[in-house]
C-alpha cells in the first residue's frame, strides 16, 4: 500500500513540476508580447530559451527564442545586451553539439565587449566559452588564444573561479598539441590548486580527472590511478553518483589500454555500468556496454564481446548516438570477419560507414553555417561603420554648411560629379562583364549543339550498323534457311525457337537504335541472342558463357553503354576467330568484373586468333565495319557522358608462340 502511495506522489510531483513549468513557460511568452521595454524583452527571450532547452532538449523553440532575442538586441544601443544574446545562442548550438556554429557567436559577443568598460566577468565568460567551443571543435590554437584572454583579465581581477576554468580549459587544449605536453601539465595544477583554495570540491573533482586523463595519453598509467584515487575520495564524499561513474569509467579506461590486468578494467567498467544504469544515463551505459565487449574481445572471448556489441548498439539507437552506433557496428563487423562470416561482416560494416558519412555530414554543415554566420557578422559590421561613417559626415556637413557654403556647394558639386563618374564605370563595367558572361553562354550553347549534333550523327551510324541485321540479305536468307531446314527435318520446335529468337533480336535491335544509352544487363541480352542465332544458324560445337565477377544485377542495370557495344567485337570472335579453327572445342567467354578503377568487360575466344586472319579468305569475306564504328561512338560516349570508356585487344598464345585465341578488354571508369 506505501508503495503504491509513493508511486502516486511521484506521479502527481512530476505532473504538478511540469504544470508549473509550462506556466512558466506562457507568462514568459505573454512578456514578449507585451509593449514593455526592450532591453527586458531581450533578456526574456534570452531566459525562455534556455527554460525551454532545460525542460526538453529536443524541442527546437529554444532557437527560435534565442535567434529573437538575438535579433531584438541587434536594433538596441546596449552592446554588453547584443553580446549576451550572442553568447546565450553559441550556448545553445554547443548544448546540441554544434560546436562550429557556436564558435562565431561567442568570438563576436568576445569582440563587441573586449575594447568596452563592461564587468570583466562578462569577457571572461565570453572568451572561456570560444575556448570551450573551440577545443570541442579540436581547433585547439582558438582555443588557446581565448583561454589565455580569460586567464590574463581573471588574474588581474584576481578571480579565482575563472583562473580555474580557463587554467583547466589550457591544459586541456595544450594535451592534444605537439610538444606542449609539460605546458599543459603545469595549467592543470595551477586549475587544481586554484580549486583547492577555494575548497570547490566538483572543481577539485573536475581537475583530477583532467590530470589523470592527461597521464593516461601518456601512457603513465600508475601516475594516473593516483589521480583517480584521489577523485574517488572526493566524489565518494561528495556522494556524486555520476561522479562516480565517471571515476569507475576512467579507472576501466586505465587498465584496458595498459593491457596488463583486463580483469580489473571488466570490474570497474561493470561498476560504473551499474551506476549509470541506476541514474538512467542511456548513453554511458551503452559506452560501457561497448567498453565490457572490448574487454572480452581482447581476451578472445568473440561470443560475449558480440552480446555486449549488440546490446551497446541497442542502447545507442534508442538514444540516436550515431557516433556509439558507428563504434558497435564497426566493432561487430570486425568481431564477424575474424570468424568468417563475412555476410554479417558487410552488413554493420556498411552501417558504420553510413553513421560515419552521417556524422561527417553533419560537422561539415556545422562549419559550412559556423563560416556564414561569420560572414554575416562581418557584412552587419562593415554597414554599421558605414552608417556611422555617413552620419559623422553629415554631422560635419552641417556644422560647416553656414561658415562655407559657396566652398560646400562645389565640394557637394564635384562629389557628385564623381559619384556619376563611378556609377557610369560601375554600369560600363557591369555591363561589359554581362556581355562577356552573355558571349561565354552562346559559345558554351553553341559547343553543346555541336557535340549533340555529332552525337546524332554518330547516333544514326550506329543505327544503320544496329540495323545492318535486318538490312543485309546474306544473314537473312542464312537464318531464312536454317528456319527451312529444321521445317524440312520436321524439326518445327527448334525452328519455331530459332525463329523467336530472330524476331526478338530484330525488334530488340530496332528499340536500341533509337536511344543512345542501354543498360549493360540489355547490352548482354542482346548480346546473348546475336550468340544464339549464330550457333544455330553455323551448326557449330560453340561453348557460350557470361560470367560476373563482384558485380550484381543493380549494377548491371544501373551501368549506361551505347547500344551494340559488344556485338562487332563478338561478330569478329566468330568469324574471324572460332569459324576458322579446327578446334573440336570452340568457347566464348564474356566476363563482367568490377574491380577499384569501374567496370572490366572482356570477351574471350579460343580461336585462331588475328595473325591467322589473312590465311583464311573464305571467313575475310565477311567483313565487318562495327570495331571501327565502335571506336568512334566510344569516343564520343566519353565525351558526352563524362567517363572514360577503352578497349583494347590482346592476343594469346601457347608456349610455342602460336596463337590460342583472342580477347578484348573494354573498361569503363569516371574520367579523371
Amino acid at each position: 500500500m506505501s508503495f503504491r502511495y509513493f508511486l502516486v506522489t511521484c506521479v502527481c510531483f512530476t505532473h504538478s513540476f511540469f504544470i508549473v513549468a509550462q506556466s512558466e513557460l506562457d507568462s514568459l511568452k505573454a512578456v514578449l508580447q507585451s509593449n514593455s521595454d526592450d532591453s527586458s524583452k531581450v533578456r526574456t527571450a534570452m531566459y525562455l530559451s534556455r527554460q525551454i532547452h532545460r525542460l526538453n532538449p529536443e524541442d527546437e523553440d529554444d532557437f527560435r527564442f534565442a535567434e529573437l532575442a538575438v535579433e531584438m538586441a541587434e536594433t538596441h544601443d546596449d552592446t554588453l545586451l547584443l553580446a549576451e544574446s550572442l553568447d546565450n545562442l553559441g550556448l545553445l548550438y554547443r548544448y546540441h553539439s554544434l560546436y562550429a556554429k557556436s564558435i562565431p557567436l561567442h568570438v563576436r559577443a568576445v569582440e563587441l565587449v573586449k575594447d568596452k568598460e563592461v564587468d570583466p566577468y562578462f569577457k571572461m565568460r565570453f572568451a572561456n566559452n570560444v575556448g570551450v567551443s573551440a577545443r570541442y571543435d579540436q581547433a585547439f590554437d582558438l582555443a588557446v588564444e581565448y583561454y589565455l584572454f580569460a586567464l590574463k583579465i581573471a588574474e588581474e581581477e584576481n578571480n579565482l573561479r575563472n583562473i580555474a576554468i580557463a587554467s583547466n580549459g589550457l591544459g586541456n587544449s595544450l594535451s592534444y598539441i605537439e610538444g606542449k605536453d609539460e605546458e599543459a601539465l603545469e595549467y592543470y595544477l595551477k586549475a587544481l590548486e586554484t580549486e583547492k583554495e577555494q575548497e570547490n570540491t566538483l572543481g577539485m573533482a573536475m581537475n583530477y580527472l583532467s590530470i589523470a586523463s592527461y597521464y593516461s595519453r601518456k601512457k603513465d598509467y600508475p601516475e594516473a590511478r593516483n589521480y583517480l584515487d584521489e577523485l574517488l575520495i572526493i566524489n565518494t564524499e561528495r556522494k556524486d553518483k555520476h561522479g562516480l561513474g565517471m571515476t569507475y569509467e576512467y579507472y576501466g579506461h586505465s587498465y584496458l589500454e595498459e593491457g596488463q590486468d583486463l580483469n580489473q578494467a571488466r570490474a570497474y567498467y561493470q561498476k560504473a555500468l551499474e551506476i549509470f544504469e541506476e541514474i538512467n544515463q542511456k548513453h554511458k551505459v551503452s559506452g560501457m556496454l561497448l567498453a565490457l565487449g572490448e574487454v572480452q574481445l581482447q581476451q578472445n572471448r568473440t561470443s560475449a564481446a558480440l552480446d555486449y556489441f549488440r546490446k551497446s548498439l541497442r542502447i545507442a539507437q534508442e538514444v540516436n548516438n550515431k557516433a556509439l552506433i558507428r563504434e558497435c557496428a564497426a566493432k561487430m563487423s570486425e568481431v564477424y570477419e575474424k570468424g568468417e562470416n563475412y555476410a554479417q561482416a558487410l552488413q554493420y560494416f556498411k552501417m558504420a560507414e553510413s553513421y560515419k558519412d552521417s556524422l561527417n555530414l553533419v560537422e561539415q554543415e556545422a562549419t559550412i553555417a559556423g563560416l556564414r554566420m561569420e560572414f554575416d557578422f562581418e557584412k552587419k559590421e562593415n554597414e554599421i561603420n558605414l552608417l556611422q561613417a555617413e552620419k559623422d559626415l553629415q554631422e560635419q556637413q552641417f556644422l560647416l554648411s553656414e561658415e562655407k557654403f559657396k566652398r560646400e556647394r562645389t565640394l557637394l558639386f564635384g562629389m557628385l560629379l564623381a559619384i556619376i563618374a563611378v556609377t557610369l564605370v560601375i554600369i560600363l563595367t557591369l555591363r561589359n562583364l554581362n556581355l562577356k558572361k552573355n558571349l561565354a553562354l552562346q559559345l558554351e550553347e553553341q559547343k553543346r549543339k555541336e557535340l549533340e549534333a555529332a552525337y546524332r550523327n554518330d547516333l544514326l551510324q550506329a543505327e544503320v550498323l544496329a540495323t545492318r541485321m535486318q538490312m543485309n540479305p546474306h544473314f537473312l536468307f542464312n537464318c531464312l534457311n536454317s528456319i527451312k531446314l529444321l521445317i524440312q527435318k520436321d524439326q518445327k520446335r527448334e525452328a519455331i525457337k530459332y525463329l523467336t529468337t530472330l524476331s526478338r533480336f530484330i525488334r530488340d535491335i530496332l528499340q536500341t537504335s533509337k536511344v543512345p544509352t542501354i543498360s549493360l544487363e540489355e547490352e548482354l541480352e542482346l548480346t546473348r541472342k546475336y550468340v544464339e542465332l549464330e550457333e544455330n544458324r553455323f551448326g557449330q560445337n560453340l561453348n557460350f558463357g557470361l560470367l560476373l565477377d563482384n558485380i550484381d544485377e543493380e549494377e548491371l542495370q544501373n551501368t549506361r553503354v551505347p547500344p551494340m557495344l559488344l556485338q562487332p567485337f563478338v561478330e569478329n570472335s566468330i568469324w574471324h576467330g572460332l569459324l576458322p579453327s579446327p578446334a573440336p572445342f570452340k568457347k566464348l567467354e564474356i566476363q563482367i568484373r568490377k574491380n577499384s578503377q569501374g567496370i572490366v568487360i572482356s570477351i574471350k575466344d579460343n580461336g585462331v586468333g588475328r595473325q591467322k586472319k589473312a590465311a583464311n579468305p573464305e571467313h575475310n569475306s565477311h567483313k565487318s565495319m562495327g570495331v571501327s564504328i565502335t571506336q568512334q561512338r566510344i569516343d564520343l560516349f566519353n565525351r558526352i557522358s563524362g567517363k572514360n570508356m577503352v578497349f583494347d585487344t590482346l592476343d594469346h598464345k601457347d608456349e610455342q608462340q602460336m596463337p590460342t585465341g583472342t580477347e578484348v578488354k573494354i573498361s569503363l571508369s569516371e574520367a579523371s
